[in-house]
């Protein structure tokens, strides 16, 4: 065969190859929706915005080489793709921007020699393109490049038209909170919308959301950078102290089992030793992103601000001598995440682990325990680990491993809504398997700090509660203002060391496990345990100091949990 004519053979299918690895992403999409639209926002979308960048130069072996990127990211679009069923979008851009590395790729595991040689494989196409580009002169013929640019123009001027229309009938809602708007400044861009799921547009609209989010984080962090607590541990033990929060998400303390409810949720806990359950703990608030900063802070209950003005728990552990680590299974960014991330970023360490966040089912919380493992192993005299759980976030039946399936039917593998009255058995199975799997991720924490023989408490607390179509009420999820909003499942776990070093507080703490308690007693609770003390302490706040007395349950709208008419099946809380 002519070599000549070969050659162009080869040039033909290495481009060929080179352009279906590109628009891989898109294409292991086809169509999951209708056609046209896939067609049009989707597979010309990135036809055209290679076409583009291929036409800035005359010669294109330039851009070659700028497309090397994408192509190089193609292996894990498509791995995440096909594994989690949605692109790489801001909160991937974060895990891996907050996360140590290896802890970030362990989402890669068991295909990252695949990957690895999928890669290297694209190189040599790459490399092969590039140099004969650069060797035989392959340009462009002429009068193209401008037809492109010609239908570059004509787009980007349909997309400035519609986005303008698309913000005058999408404004923006005047919020009661104004520097929440920095992350919920929707709608988001027309752009957004429509190629969010476009590769590797989406890339370059993930980096632009992830920088804007971290940039108001940053600005705002600035502001509570020279807030100090002054706090210090005025008698440090000579042994070995852990001190662990586990914040929960979305457990009621009616689904527990070592509260009296008729099903095995907690087996491992109803054994355990020095655990004590708080049966009468209330949240003020029934959002996350307002819930945490309350368990956090001294933030008060009925303060609408979406941001802190000091810094939390985890910055006066650290001003009294402790090093400091945040694990989570929960987002670093986005609306419900940013005002608890601001919080996590205080810590010495912080470590993301879950590359899904939680409107897919993701990595479950089992990743926390070797993650916890390993910072135990770092032997810090002194330590506080705040591990952020999915725990039993909706879907319930994400939230677990199929060896916790229990009770069933559950709908597991399922898309079953929490808004489908008929689906209330299976989500009611499936948010008790959720249940019975958070207590075996708790005896394993427990287990693991027992072997460290410290000076330790493990102090767990949910977030909010939730109604699952409870006897005849009609409501689901949570928001709805009743009283299963509010309710909370909380425990705490002490160690014999600690018993022994301080008999009073886990005294007074076992007194006070029916109590009517708030998490915004929290904050001064576990700084009470560790014996930290600063100036202004308010130990009359604190459910293990002998000055804690019971107060009024002001939640977020101002009334009184304990006070409130309870109205209808649904227990739905109004004013007396």
């Amino acid at each position: 065969m002519n070599p000549s004519l070969l050659h162009s053979l080869f040039r033909v299918s290495g481009l060929v190859l080179f352009a279906l690895v590109l628009l891989s992403p898109v294409l292991v999409q086809w169509p999951e929706q209708d056609f046209m639209p896939y067609l049009q926002w989707k597979l010309i979308a990135a036809v055209w915005f290679y076409l583009l960048v291929l036409s800035l130069f005359r010669s294109l072996w330039p851009g070659l080489v700028l497309l090397l990127p994408a192509a190089l990211l193609v292996p894990q679009e498509v791995f995440y793709l096909l594994t989690y069923q949605k692109n790489t979008d801001a909160h991937v851009i974060a895990i891996v921007a907050e996360t140590d590395l290896n802890e970030a790729l362990g989402y890669l595991t068991g295909v990252g020699v695949f990957l690895a040689l999928a890669v290297l494989a694209i190189v040599l196409l790459w490399w092969y393109l590039v140099r004969s580009a650069w060797q035989r002169n392959w340009r462009w013929e002429a009068g193209v490049r401008p037809l492109v640019w010609l239908i570059g123009i004509g787009v980007l001027a349909s997309l400035g038209w519609n986005e303008w229309q698309y913000q005058q009938i999408n404004k923006s809602k005047q919020r009661s909170n104004p520097e929440e708007n920095v992350f919920v400044q929707r709608p988001l861009p027309y752009s957004y919308e429509k190629f969010h799921a476009t590769y590797p547009l989406n890339m370059l609209l993930a980096l632009n959301e992830f920088a804007k989010q971290k940039q108001a984080v940053a600005d705002i962090a600035d502001s509570t950078a020279l807030f100090k607590f002054s706090a210090k541990q005025a008698n440090v033990p000579a042994t070995r102290q852990i001190y662990v929060l586990v914040l929960g998400e979305t457990l009621r303390p009616d689904r527990l089992q070592i509260n009296g409810y008729n099903r095995a949720t907690t087996p491992r806990l109803a054994g355990t030793e020095n655990l004590i359950s708080f049966t009468d703990m209330v949240s003020p608030w029934a959002w996350t992103r307002m819930s945490v900063p309350v368990i956090l802070s001294r933030k008060n209950p009925v303060d609408q601000r979406y941001f802190p003005t000091e810094t939390s728990v985890v910055a006066a552990f650290k001003e009294a001598g402790f090093n400091t680590a945040w694990l989570s299974t929960q987002s670093p960014l986005g609306v419900h995440d940013s005002s608890i991330a601001l919080h996590a970023s205080e810590a010495d360490q912080v470590q993301y682990l879950n590359p899904i966040g939680y409107k897919q089912e993701g990595f479950y919380d089992d990743v926390l325990l070797s993650a916890f493992e390993r910072v135990l192993k770092q032997n810090h005299t002194r330590q506080l680990i705040v591990l952020h759980t999915l725990g039993s976030h909706f879907s319930y039946a994400d939230r677990y491993p199929p060896a916790f399936d229990l009770f069933t039917p559950s709908g597991k593998g399922q898309a079953i809504s929490m808004h489908d009255k008929k689906s209330k058995v299976l989500l009611n199975n499936a948010y008790d398997n959720s249940v019975a799997y958070t207590d075996f991720i708790l005896f394993t924490l427990i287990k693991q700090l027992e072997q460290t023989q410290s000076i330790s408490t493990l102090f767990y607390v949910s977030d909010h509660g939730e109604n699952i179509f409870d006897g005849e009420c009609g409501k689901s999820g949570h928001g709805h203002n009743t009283e299963r909003d509010y309710r909370v499942a909380s425990m705490l776990w002490t160690s014999d060391a600690y018993n022994q070093l301080y008999p009073q507080k886990k005294s007074l703490a076992e007194q006070r496990r029916q109590q009517p308690l708030m998490t915004s007693s929290i904050f001064h609770s576990l700084l009470d345990l560790a014996d930290i003390q600063y100036p202004d302490q308010r130990l009359n706040k604190s459910w293990a100091h002998p000055e804690w007395r019971p107060a009024p349950r002001l939640l977020q709208q101002g009334l009184d949990f304990d006070q409130a008419k309870r109205i209808g099946a649904c227990l739905e809380l109004k004013a007396p």
